[in-house]
């Protein structure tokens, strides 16, 4: 299709696994069709193996995820506690908000993650700009706006799509058998693992004003963790 922004993962077993997942979940061809979970399940288990063998946790994989994470969370409370106005006014943004919502959200995303041409920074700047988006577009005056744990869910689990679509996505690609089953394939995996990532998080968020301390940082840590251990439960 041409469309791809796909790179090649790594060509261990355990990647081998996942590509292989990949390719039976939109396949038209061969035997019982892949679920969406079983894909997940499987490129999260490759994520993990690839930092396991160099001596780390998963989470270290998601470093410059997890510090965007206490930025967002820390505005989501701001704008929860004073509104959503009052915030963008001091990021001096209070006017481009209103004129594009989508330009606000990608300044903010810029200013929390610096650009060092590197994967992670790309992806976790794509999906500040997505989270934010979904708050940004509805407008200054809602009165119901997710505060900064449900914005910290929302954007690791943009984060994780993302994360799997460029290194999973030369397979999925090349196994649908159209733009159209390509496109809602796609959706159906963000689906699952946004459903994943909500509700409920056995940990206390940081108090007022301690995003970006360590009470911040163990927080998004544990609730990166957290949706990872779901993800990887076969739901079999």
């Amino acid at each position: 299709m041409g469309t791809s922004t796909a790179r090649r993962g790594p060509g261990t077993a355990v990647w081998r696994l996942a590509k292989a997942a990949a390719t039976r979940y939109l396949s038209p061809e061969g035997g019982a069709p892949m679920k969406a979970r079983e894909v997940v399940r499987r490129y999260v288990a490759a994520l993990e193996d690839t930092q396991v063998s160099q001596g780390q946790d998963l989470s270290a994989g998601f470093r410059l995820t997890r510090k965007a994470a206490q930025c967002l969370g820390e505005f989501g409370d701001a704008a929860a506690a004073s509104g959503l106005a009052a915030v963008l006014a001091a990021w001096g943004l209070a006017e481009a908000a209103r004129s594009s919502p989508e330009a606000a959200a990608l300044v903010l995303a810029a200013a929390w993650v610096e650009d060092d041409g590197g994967l992670e920074a790309a992806v976790a700047r794509s999906a500040l700009a997505k989270a934010l988006n979904q708050v940004l577009i509805s407008g200054t005056d809602n009165a119901s706006l997710p505060d900064g744990p449900s914005l910290v869910q929302a954007f690791f689990a943009h984060a994780l799509h993302q994360r799997l679509v460029l290194d999973l996505g030369e397979c999925l690609e090349a196994a649908a058998p159209g733009w159209t089953e390509f496109k809602a394939g796609l959706a159906r995996l963000a689906d699952d693992i946004s459903a994943t990532g909500a509700g409920a998080v056995p940990v206390t968020p940081p108090p007022a004003g301690h995003w970006q301390g360590l009470a911040g940082w163990v927080y998004v840590t544990k609730l990166l963790e957290h949706l990872c251990q779901g993800l990887k439960k076969n739901d079999s």
